[in-house]
């Protein structure tokens, strides 16, 4: 417990000096002679080239746009997120994959701040249990007010605001400011999950038979397992465990339950000797332990983010 925590310490102190590192990208280049309505482009999401350490952020993550203009969303990585607007006095609900109202586009493609609107699914390519998601979202905004809204499955960790104004209000910034200012958000969350990542190779590099299932920090996850190669004897135990409540991990052995049924566990893990086995979603703090009772290789996957190389070995020797 203490290493998971002195981890996430170091994670939160990297983004905090990064983000101080980062210049203000958003300058004086204001476009107050372009007249509306526009159109304005918002990534969502960002990933190394090995998909491993993901930006968990709206790219920019503040936008000012005019009454009339539209904001177009693009996915930029294969992590799914959605871009959803809460009614008002509502609160953010727990992701559930089994509601379509969360998984589905909801509402219309205008917003007044009224109603509860949303994407659903996004990303570049099909992942887990989402075989069709949208690549990009578009929203026209028709009243004025400042609207945060949130990825469902990522929560308070990944939220953005529109700042709407009435028409014909000179744009403070251009596309290009807010190209710049995603660049800069972005590569400061992946600068600070590749950190975070290293820093949790050297210190489970000796940990004998303790997998870290997943890093989660400010603005950033890693969706590798650490150490992603273990080796025990018969008899002995691995423990997997995830330190933060970021994005939902699996450790899976041996077929897949089809479906969302990945999502809870099956199979008996005081006596693997092969065969299925999954821990289901695991809990922060809660370790899914293992025992091996015969010797062999045992591969296994993170269900969720296995397409994207969330996956290792357990080497069980006499």
């Amino acid at each position: 417990m203490h290493r998971k925590s002195l981890l996430r310490r170091l994670a939160l102190a990297v983004v905090s000096v990064t983000a101080l590192a980062v210049p203000v990208a958003l300058g004086s280049s204001a476009s107050a002679a372009i007249e509306g309505p526009l159109t304005w482009q918002v990534r969502v999401g960002a990933e190394s080239p090995d998909m491993a350490v993901t930006a968990m952020r709206f790219l920019p993550k503040e936008v000012w746009v005019d009454v009339g203009d539209t904001v177009h969303w693009t996915a930029a990585s294969a992590e799914p997120h959605t871009v959803t607007f809460l009614a008002p006095g509502t609160s953010l609900p727990e992701f559930n994959p089994f509601d379509p109202s969360q998984t589905m586009p909801q509402g219309p493609s205008s917003y007044d701040g009224t109603a509860y609107t949303n994407s659903g699914i996004i990303a570049t390519q099909p992942i887990f249990v989402f075989t069709d998601p949208a690549s990009s979202y578009d929203v026209t905004f028709t009243a004025t007010g400042d609207f945060t809204y949130y990825c469902l499955l990522h929560g308070v960790m990944m939220t953005g605001v529109v700042h709407v104004r009435a028409a014909g209000t000179a744009y403070p910034y251009t596309q290009q400011d807010y190209n710049r200012a995603g660049n800069h958000e972005a590569a400061a969350a992946l600068f600070a999950g590749r950190t975070a990542y290293h820093q949790a190779k050297l210190a489970y590099a000796t940990t004998g038979s303790q997998v870290l299932v997943g890093i989660d920090g400010e603005g950033f996850g890693v969706s590798r397992f650490v150490r992603d190669n273990v080796v025990v004897h018969v008899g002995e135990t691995v423990s997997f465990s995830t330190a933060g409540p970021g994005a939902p991990h699996t450790v899976t052995f041996g077929e897949e339950p089809p479906g969302l049924a990945v999502l809870a566990p099956s199979g008996d893990p005081t006596h693997y000797g092969g065969g299925d086995l999954n821990s289901g979603v695991l809990a922060p703090g809660v370790p899914f332990t293992v025992t091996f009772t015969a010797a062999g290789t045992y591969h296994y996957i993170c269900a969720i983010h296995d397409d994207m190389g969330m996956v290792g070995d357990v080497v069980v020797v006499p």
